[in-house]
């Protein structure tokens, strides 16, 4: 086949819409190996249906716009970041720092976190308390006490005629 009548079949614009199939996509990946010219062609036709889809593009009434800024607007509680005057139920926070050192936090997240920190102390005590108690009971259970073992149980038995001499 031609190149030219290839290009004129429509393939290209078909390939640069996605809208052939599997096969025509393999075909065209291989006439694109084949001829260099072809990714020019496809540059062309990208700029075509671009510059086609700007110069016939449909604007949205005027209205559509007024009403997506009205819901980010104050004045109709939407919560927006337009409006001149700020509701009086409404709180900043400032977390801009005032000597650069340091970052103004609310007292309740103060109480908060030294909150946390006690209680994990306390679990940290209660583990380590509850630890030694399961320790203890089950050495009372076993009759096994860790601390009075000899080193004497865990040697081998050597006897004197077992000893060999080099």
């Amino acid at each position: 086949m031609e190149l030219k009548t290839y290009i004129e079949t429509g393939i290209i614009e078909s390939y640069v819409l996605g809208l052939i199939s599997d096969v025509e996509a393999e075909e065209f990946q291989l006439m694109r190996k084949l001829y260099s010219e072809l990714e020019t062609e496809i540059e062309v036709v990208e700029r075509r249906i671009e510059r086609a889809a700007f110069d016939e593009a449909v604007l949205p009434p005027v209205q559509v716009k007024e009403r997506v800024l009205q819901s980010f607007r104050w004045e109709a509680g939407g919560g927006g970041a337009f409006a001149g005057d700020v509701p009086p139920n409404y709180t900043f926070i400032n977390i801009q720092p005032k000597n650069n050192d340091h970052i103004m936090v609310h007292k309740y997240w103060r109480i908060f976190f030294i909150f946390i920190v006690l209680l994990a102390k306390i679990l940290l005590f209660l583990s380590i308390f509850y630890f030694l108690k399961y320790a203890q009971i089950k050495e009372q259970r076993t009759g096994f006490n860790f601390r009075q073992t000899s080193t004497e149980q865990y040697a081998p038995n050597i006897s004197s005629e077992n000893n060999f001499t080099i």
